[in-house]
């Protein structure tokens, strides 16, 4: 027991000394920098090409594929999954129990009379990523506030037409080896995204949205990253009432990209740091709920999730590309004064080297 806890010990004083010594190991950004310049002239050690140098260094890279992960899931698809709830519950609530269905806020394909919708939502996101490159354990914790608003208006019976605009806060906190402090990280972000739903039938409704802002990031250092954010998506939602329960579904194919530009380290431009991220997924997911009566409906849902990341400064990935997600919540009604809003609480499970789990809330007032 003795032994091994001075083998521990031996190990920890060397890794520390290494990392001392080697400004690749280090967390300061400009020191990082300075090595990966090194790095794409051939000589990356301990990593195996510029790569997996990138994805070694989150809070210095932005745009590789471990911080562009966490960052594309907890803002843009945070947004496409906020317009696509609310486009679904508006023009799928004509089906459900006869409170439901004889209320003022049915679908509007059931003849609805509210031509105008306004919502809010907002998602607490918190990401762990774990993983060794170069023989080095990585430890890499976003959290991030996803606050989304949107309004629209029906423009024909069963099609809507909306705007959603989201401002986004985070703290990250990075490890770049077993040794070394943590390092703190703060993300900033907006979008906006018009938005469009279109209901097929009684069951089937589309939507679609494209959004265009701008996300910043620092780290330690005086490091500073700004980039222009992209995405659209699409989405089919099925719903379907047996008595009072309710089925629904939802497959779906986001895409973000965030195109950052040069970093800066106290004002100066650090050269090779642009970068360009893009992440497509597949969506595709059950849900049921019962309806409790009083305007209150538990329900629960699985969700499997597939990615496929790229960056343009390489495609190192340690993260894993696909997960299983599940999903509790509760939904309420108010009747009367056609107020929707409900809570959910979702977890990731199944990538190789990533936990991720959001709370969100929701409210919309049509009127």
């Amino acid at each position: 027991m003795v032994k091994s806890f001075l083998q521990r010990l031996i190990a920890a004083l060397a890794l520390g000394m290494l990392a001392l010594s080697n400004p690749a190991l280090s967390s300061d950004c400009s020191s990082v920098y300075g090595s990966y310049q090194s790095c794409l002239s051939g000589s990356c050690s301990p990593y195996s090409s510029p790569a997996e140098f990138v994805a070694a260094y989150p809070q210095c890279f932005p745009g590789g594929s471990t911080a562009s992960q966490a960052q594309v899931s907890a803002s843009s698809f945070q947004q496409i999954g906020a317009v696509s709830s609310s486009v679904s519950s508006r023009l799928l609530g004509g089906g459900g129990p006869t409170q439901l269905t004889v209320a003022p806020v049915r679908g509007m394909a059931a003849g609805g009379k509210n031509a105008w919708n306004a919502w809010g939502s907002v998602a607490e996101s918190d990401t762990r990523q774990s993983y060794t490159l170069g023989g080095l354990a990585k430890k890499h914790d976003v959290d991030v506030t996803n606050a989304v608003v949107g309004i629209d208006y029906a423009i024909a019976p069963g099609m809507v037409l909306g705007v959603s605009g989201a401002f986004d806060r985070g703290a990250g906190s990075s490890q770049p080896n077993a040794a070394a402090a943590r390092v703190a990280s703060t993300i900033k972000g907006y979008a906006f995204a018009p938005y469009i739903g279109y209901q097929l039938s009684k069951e089937w409704v589309l939507d679609a949205s494209l959004g265009f802002g701008s996300g910043k990031i620092s780290s330690a250092g005086g490091m500073e990253s700004e980039g222009d954010r992209l995405f659209y998506a699409g989405n089919l939602n099925y719903s379907r009432w047996v008595k009072d329960i309710q089925f629904s579904g939802k497959f779906g194919y986001l895409h973000g990209e965030e195109d950052f530009g040069l970093a800066k380290v106290n004002g100066v431009s650090q050269a090779n740091t642009a970068s360009k991220s893009k992440m497509d997924r597949w969506a595709l997911g059950v849900q049921a709920g019962y309806w409790l009566g009083n305007g209150v409906q538990p329900y629960a849902g699985l969700n499997y999730l597939a990615d496929r990341l790229s960056s343009s400064q390489g495609g190192a990935n340690p993260i894993g590309k696909s997960a299983w997600q599940w999903a509790i919540g509760l939904n309420f009604f108010s009747l009367a004064s056609g107020v929707t809003g409900g809570i959910a609480y979702t977890q990731e499970d199944g990538r190789s080297n990533q936990k991720n789990n959001a709370l969100t809330g929701n409210i919309g007032i049509r009127f």
